[in-house]
């Protein structure tokens, strides 16, 4: 499973980020050994997360366009002040 957000930096910048509820995808582990992880201190806001995590999904997995938006929408859903405009 691919948590979009990624777990680790989505903790530091998600008030109530948790990881065993957070949106994730399940993607083949070859695919998901590809997609960068970030790691120790994240500073970037939790919409360039969302963002850098989509473009990594398409870049580096086959998951369908549909399923990705599914994502979107859920983190928004999920973590509304997270991802105002």
């Amino acid at each position: 499973m691919h948590h979009v957000v990624q777990a680790h930096p989505g903790n530091q910048v998600i008030p109530n980020y948790n990881r065993n509820t957070a949106p994730a995808i399940a993607i083949p582990r070859k695919e998901h050994r590809e997609i960068p992880t970030i790691k120790g201190k994240y500073s970037g806001s939790p919409r360039e997360l969302l963002a850098k995590d989509i473009k990594d999904l398409r870049k580096y997995t086959k998951a369908p366009n549909s399923k990705i938006k599914e994502l979107i929408n859920l983190n928004k859903k999920m973590y509304p002040h997270s991802f105002k405009k």
